[in-house]
């Protein structure tokens, strides 16, 4: 069931007849709070949306999750030509190379008859270690790199043109390729470039966007587990384990909680509200802050705990450092 929020933002499209626009990532937030598009959400989302006709342009199924998007009624039926290629799509279960932020970005490019001191710059200013040589928005002639300077050098080239510097060692994928075969070809290649489903070419990949997704993926992980360990220590040897298990109620007759470790992260929400356990804990917070806090840090849970290739955003990646961060110093101080 989607939430209040969108069922009005529906309401409002329709009346108004105006669409709205926003990323992929607030529309599937504002249908539930979730911002990952996995089986179960987006058949959710698609059996809502289907109900109501209404649609999403582009598809809000593939690409970058912070693409924009547009939600908007579907077109009423006219005397005219054509055929509404806008249909929602059938979900797709393989994460594509599409994914990746850095395969939905526009290359600084250098053009082929460009003098060489035009690419040093670029390169220079862009902190790069290659670009490359496009004289239009669909295709690739090659590449220049540092190397391929380096090695043009070295031969004792006399040219001071980008084409006499050029390198073919790079890839052009599809948007749809499946991500870990991409992966493999940015392993064995270094850099690829992505056609996109309008064949504009898009990247570039590096191993270096994959260090960087592979870092931003795992971080949650990390933090969450820190803050959970926190939350533990907060609470460690200061309740009575008989009095905590009268606030939690467990529904799954094979758990047996014995000790904090045992709780989830709603139970150890469910302890710290209560009002006899918060005077019990001497936390020098205000508590209705703290609580609504750790709340968010509950919501962000619940989504990285959903795998998917979708990052959670940045907002709550940030939320995420500062509460480990806050929690660790009070937990040194004490």
């Amino acid at each position: 069931m989607p939430r209040k929020e969108f069922i009005e933002l529906v309401k409002e499209i329709k009346k108004s007849g105006k669409s709205k626009k926003m990323s992929k990532r607030d529309f599937i937030w504002l249908f539930d709070w979730y911002e990952k598009r996995t089986s179960g959400n987006v058949w959710r989302i698609n059996e809502y949306l289907q109900r109501e006709k209404m649609i999403v342009v582009p598809n809000y199924q593939s690409g970058w999750i912070d693409e924009q998007i547009e939600l908007k009624e579907k077109d009423k039926a006219k005397i005219a030509k054509g055929t509404c290629d806008e249909e929602l799509e059938t979900f797709d279960p393989i994460s594509r190379l599409s994914l990746l932020e850095a395969a939905s970005k526009t290359p600084v490019s250098v053009k082929r008859d460009a003098k060489l001191e035009k690419a040093y710059h670029l390169m220079w200013q862009n902190d790069f270690s290659q670009l490359p040589i496009m004289n239009n928005e669909r295709e690739i002639i090659g590449i220049i790199t540092w190397q391929s300077i380096a090695k043009g050098l070295i031969a004792n080239k006399e040219s001071d043109t980008v084409k006499d510097f050029i390198s073919r060692s790079y890839k052009v994928l599809s948007e749809n390729t499946p991500l870990f075969d991409a992966i493999k070809e940015v392993i064995n290649f270094g850099i690829v470039f992505v056609k996109d489903k309008n064949n504009l070419i898009k990247g570039p990949v590096t191993p270096f966007d994959l260090n960087e997704e592979f870092i931003e993926q795992v971080e949650p992980f990390i933090l969450l587990e820190q803050i959970e360990n926190f939350i533990r220590l907060i609470l460690d040897n200061k309740i009575i384990l008989e009095d905590l298990l009268k606030l939690v109620t467990i529904d799954n007759y094979d758990r047996e909680i014995s000790s904090l470790s045992d709780l989830t992260f709603g139970e150890y929400l469910i302890v710290i509200e209560n009002p006899e356990m918060w005077k019990l804990l001497k936390l020098p917070f205000d508590k209705t802050d703290f609580t609504k806090n750790l709340h968010c840090i509950r919501e962000i849970r619940n989504g990285v705990m959903h795998f998917h290739p979708d990052k959670i955003s940045k907002e709550q990646l940030e939320l995420l450092r500062r509460t480990s961060t806050f929690l660790y110093d009070f937990i040194s101080t004490r």
